[in-house]
């Protein structure tokens, strides 16, 4: 389908180039792995850009849940696997310490049961070890401004079980503004924020407040359950015109 098509886009809200607009405050990120030697080369790898830090690892649950207590950090990176918990089991509580830290997993294994948990629990994005680490950098960033990412080869089994989900509950979309209806279609025809802000001739700081606020009406916690939601519901990406 046209949409399935393009929402494997959704991964590219996060710009390809290596530059990056100048924040106003570094971006605090906590590193949970209980692999010692991954952690610490993580660390070494983000501290190098200017806009990121500072940069703490935990290597175990129980460290990830004291620093998060502590440091309140704008991005939390997890394992699934630590020594003495899942990682699934810290989202909520790493969302309840520190509302305002963003969770992305950071890990090896890619079972759909695990990616769904992780995505409703909280989390934004996850993706495989194996990413080359300058996407990675791009991903936190993205994360950090409220955008999802899930690998690419995931994404469409990842939507296919959040659709097929029961369908008896009341339809969240009639509660959201004309606008915030525009922004979710644009989404779910897999434009990326500046792509929107265009489209629709607004700003894209505008576009991230309809986002937050679509979100939060319908009890989502990231943009890639808003899409899912909306396809749930009948919301359909428009047809192109190419053969």
């Amino acid at each position: 389908m046209v949409y399935n098509e393009r929402l494997t886009h959704l991964h590219d809200v996060i710009p390809r180039s290596g530059t990056h607009d100048c924040p106003m405050t570094r971006i605090s990120v906590l590193v949970g792995d209980d692999h010692a030697v991954f952690a610490d080369a993580l660390q070494a790898r983000l501290a190098r850009e200017s806009d990121l830090g500072p940069i703490s690892v935990a290597y175990t649950a129980r460290e990830v849940a004291g620093k998060t207590a502590v440091e309140q950090p704008a991005v939390v990176i997890l394992d699934v696997v630590l020594a003495d918990a899942s990682g699934l089991d810290l989202i909520e509580e790493i969302r309840r310490m520190s509302p305002d830290s963003k969770v992305m997993m950071l890990t090896g294994g890619a079972a759909l049961e695990d990616v769904i948990t992780a995505l409703t629990r909280g989390a934004r994005a996850w993706l495989p070890k194996t990413i080359d680490s300058d996407r990675l950098v791009r991903v936190v960033r993205g994360v950090h401004r409220g955008e999802a990412w899930v690998a690419p080869d995931l994404l469409g089994r990842v939507l296919t079980d959040l659709t097929s989900r029961s369908t008896g509950e009341r339809n969240p979309l009639t509660a959201l503004t004309a606008r915030e209806s525009q922004v979710l279609q644009c989404m779910v025809e897999g434009l990326s924020r500046p792509e929107i802000a265009i489209r629709l001739g607004m700003s894209s700081n505008t576009v991230r407040t309809h986002t937050q606020n679509l979100i939060a009406k319908l009890g989502v916690h990231s943009t890639l359950e808003s899409v899912a939601v909306a396809l749930r519901h009948g919301l359909r990406a428009a047809q192109s015109d190419a053969p």
